[in-house]
């Protein structure tokens, strides 16, 4: 069962429903140091970052869930509701987090933000034995696989949905 969000340290934390937007941009702005990282993984992840999520902070469209202290997060999920489209944009948690729980929390958590039980959500193939267990359990199906989505020569596994090409996602 999924912890409730309260501002205990040791819960999932986010930007709740009556919090102002500003609030929002300013954890995004501290959680980046963390997030950051991803660009490695995904290249245009900064850009994408700051010119689609953290505006869409501002206009309600996109969403934070983070574990731990915003400096130094155990867990981050960024949702997108938006055109129709519910999407658990990014679930990333630390290395030395992992085997928790955190990304189930995580998942849960996100899945009721976005008001679907299934959600759109990705996977690059390096990935895709740790997340493997995790979907199933969800029930989350994959529909399909798409090479080069994001990465040149790298399998995306896309769940519960179609996901045009683009990195403006």
């Amino acid at each position: 069962m999924p912890m409730p969000l309260t501002t205990n340290a040791s819960s999932l934390h986010a930007g709740l429903i009556d919090t102002a937007a500003g609030s929002l941009v300013r954890d995004a702005e501290q959680l980046w140091p963390t997030l950051s990282r991803l660009e490695g993984t995904y290249p245009g992840f900064t850009s994408w970052y700051w010119n689609k999520v953290v505006s869409g902070l501002s206009r309600g469209t996109r969403h934070l869930f983070w574990e731990g202290s915003l400096d130094a997060p155990s867990a981050v999920a960024i949702l997108k509701r938006e055109g129709g489209e519910s999407k658990i944009c990014t679930a990333w948690v630390a290395e030395s987090e992992r085997g928790r729980s955190l990304g189930r929390r995580l998942l849960e958590e996100s899945i009721e933000w976005l008001g679907e039980a299934r959600p759109l959500f990705t996977v690059p193939a390096e990935r895709y034995a740790e997340f493997e267990p995790l979907t199933r359990r969800l029930g989350f199906v994959e529909t399909t696989r798409i090479d080069s989505l994001y990465r040149p020569g790298v399998v995306e596994h896309v769940f519960n949905g179609s996901l045009t090409p683009s990195l403006n996602t």
